[in-house]
């Protein structure tokens, strides 16, 4: 049985030199740091980026080239900046989403 509370809160992937950071929502910051000590809640539910993001007000993270993120649904797949959010709403609409890096 897997164990989510043992999963990684963050994934690092670097790809063709391209650095990849997923996590569930979001990463705080404005400057990424592997092995940063950060609070759950901190990557679980924060939307205030991507709200800002929505209303034009786009905000880079530094230290990867992208950050992965779902938790806050979209009808398709949105990029903003250098964070994809790749929620698609599964749960509701029946449609999970994926994002190719390699």
């Amino acid at each position: 049985m897997l164990k989510f509370h043992l999963l990684p809160h963050i994934i690092e992937i670097t790809n063709d030199n391209i650095k990849y950071v997923i996590a569930h929502a979001d990463y705080p910051g404005k400057e990424y740091q592997f092995g940063k000590e950060i609070a759950e809640s901190e990557l679980l539910w924060p939307v205030d980026r991507v709200q800002k993001s929505l209303n034009s007000e786009l905000q880079k993270i530094n230290g990867a080239d992208f950050f992965i993120f779902g938790h806050m649904m979209f009808d398709n797949i949105q990029t903003f900046a250098n964070q994809i959010y790749i929620d698609t709403g599964s749960p509701k609409s029946g449609r999970l989403s994926f994002y190719k890096i390699k």
